[in-house]
């Protein structure tokens, strides 16, 4: 099922995005001691299909955090970004340049990262909607961005063919560097989100 959102629901959901990603940069700037900004430039909802014809390159390897969660809604935030946005977010989080470190210790620092910006996002969706929801521990993984995918339906199964796609963009000082979420929802999770909306 390919399903077609309008451009009025599109924009309440990266509304509410925005807000999410502005309370990730704070959280991050603080751990840091350093001004971060994170902005949503879009948000999509993709069938299975059309994600792996229109966003998926399949000819690189890229650093990718799964992290379920549960509580009103259900569902997996899959974020995705390229080895030298990690490496530069990496060290970031580390305060150093992260040349000579093990892929376990960037993975850690990244996979640290990536469960507050969830968690930031998570809230700002349970407060507009009024519910909780809760992340998992983040597994970690390094692969072609085709069998991240691949696998995280396989884990997850019964979940919806909609994925929500989230252009995330870090800004620190000079750099901006971009990743990607993926909300991959349990079945009926985004229709009942704008019914709760009321867009």
């Amino acid at each position: 099922m390919d399903k077609r959102y309008t451009d009025l629901e599109l924009d309440g959901l990266k509304e509410i995005m925005n807000i999410g990603g502005g309370n990730a940069a704070t959280s991050i700037s603080q751990m840091v001691n350093s001004k971060i900004d994170m902005k949503v430039p879009s948000v999509e909802i993709l069938s299975y299909g059309d994600l792996y014809k229109r966003v998926i390159a399949d000819d690189v390897e890229v650093h990718a955090i799964l992290s379920r969660f549960v509580g009103d809604f259900e569902g997996a935030l899959l974020f995705v970004l390229s080895d030298a946005a990690a490496d530069k977010l990496a060290g970031l989080m580390m305060g150093s340049d992260v040349e000579g470190v093990s892929r376990e210790v960037k993975a850690s620092a990244v996979s640290e990262l990536t469960n507050i910006v969830a968690n930031s996002f998570l809230r700002a969706i349970g407060t507009m909607l009024n519910i909780q929801l809760i992340t998992s521990l983040p597994a970690t993984s390094y692969d072609y961005f085709g069998a991240v995918i691949s696998s995280a339906y396989m884990a997850l199964d019964q979940y919806d063919e909609q994925v929500m796609v989230i252009r995330n963009e870090f800004l620190y000082m000079d750099d901006k560097l971009d990743a990607s979420l993926f909300l991959i929802p349990e079945v009926g999770m985004l229709d009942r989100m704008f019914k709760s909306l009321g867009i």
